[in-house]
């Protein structure tokens, strides 16, 4: 099996979260052509439940983008990025705001994506995102 390189990595995931800013936009595309088409792909969105397999993930993913529009300042605060061999993983906070009756909302995901390298090029495997919740740990704890 071809080997991939620490920048060909990189590279990936630098397109990886320009098409999720796309998916929160309500493009889907671009995201979703990042991903495997395998039996074993696991999504876990911010709206909740799972969806498991290609067709269920793309199509929760389809769903997903035509409810969304924050199309205000959406950024990522890259916490962890690590690969080894075949296999790699993203922890980000996903920083994003919108409009919603002439009102700006802010939104902060906490997500992370798991990357397999197939076929001769990086996927997306698996994407876990939920809302950053209140803090509940003790300020002297926390470390933002």
């Amino acid at each position: 099996m071809p080997e991939s390189s620490l920048e060909q990595f990189e590279d990936f995931v630098v397109r990886c979260r320009e098409a999720v800013r796309q998916q929160v936009r309500g493009r889907t595309e671009p995201f979703q052509t990042l991903w495997s088409q395998a039996d074993d792909v696991v999504l876990m969105g911010a709206a909740g439940s799972h969806s498991v397999g290609w067709k269920e993930v793309s199509a929760r993913l389809t769903w997903a983008s035509e409810r969304l529009d924050f199309d205000k300042a959406w950024r990522v605060e890259s916490l962890l990025m690590s690969v080894n061999g075949d296999l790699g993983f993203t922890c980000d906070l996903e920083h994003m705001r919108r409009e919603v009756n002439g009102e700006m909302q802010e939104r902060t995901l906490r997500a992370s994506q798991g990357y397999r390298f197939e076929d001769g090029g990086w996927r997306v495997v698996f994407r876990h995102g939920d809302p950053m919740a209140e803090s509940v740990v003790p300020p002297e704890l926390e470390t933002k």
